[in-house]
């Protein structure tokens, strides 16, 4: 059996999936692109890996779960899609790191039913959108962003949080 050459990747696809984000404060920040220093594809890369991310974190309702899954599938996919075909191989490694320090944290806090301070949870859920400010990718106008966006969001959505499994 002969497989085909894959095609040469190219950035039209993580802005598309960008586009179909749930349109909110912080995809408007990402939208504008004065808030963008350098390397717009990283920026959109690690955004859409904290989607993914946020999406292993909310119970969905029982005839939604695959479509669920293979939303998050298609997050992580794209963003290890367009930081390999860039050579951004030290940021996918950050953010693999990153990831393990949430999902420990994040266990921790299920397991001890813990209370979380505002900016505890902007790092639980935003600690990649966080790096992009640290490392110069975007403005550091988007912790604020994420501070009004904490103040705003419904937690009781967060499994940690509600110390649920979803096994409804």
């Amino acid at each position: 059996m002969k497989y085909s050459a894959v095609e040469a990747y190219n950035d039209s696809g993580l802005a598309e999936l960008i586009n179909k984000l749930d349109q909110n404060e912080i995809t408007d920040f990402f939208s504008d692109s004065k808030n963008i220093i350098h390397k717009r594809y990283v920026a959109d890369a690690v955004l859409l890996f904290t989607y993914a991310l946020n999406q292993l974190d909310t119970v969905p309702p029982a005839d939604n779960r695959e479509s669920h899954v293979l939303t998050g599938d298609a997050y992580f996919s794209e963003f290890y899609s367009a930081l390999a075909n860039h050579g951004e191989m030290q940021v996918v490694h950050d953010m693999v790191e990153i990831s393990k320090d949430l999902s420990s944290k994040k266990s921790r806090q299920y397991e001890h039913a813990l209370e979380v301070s505002d900016s505890e949870l902007k790092y639980l859920l935003f600690a990649p959108l966080l790096y992009l400010i640290d490392n110069g990718y975007v403005t550091s106008d988007l912790d604020n962003v994420l501070g009004c966006f904490i103040q705003n969001m419904n937690r009781s959505e967060l499994a940690y949080i509600i110390n649920t499994k979803g096994e409804g």
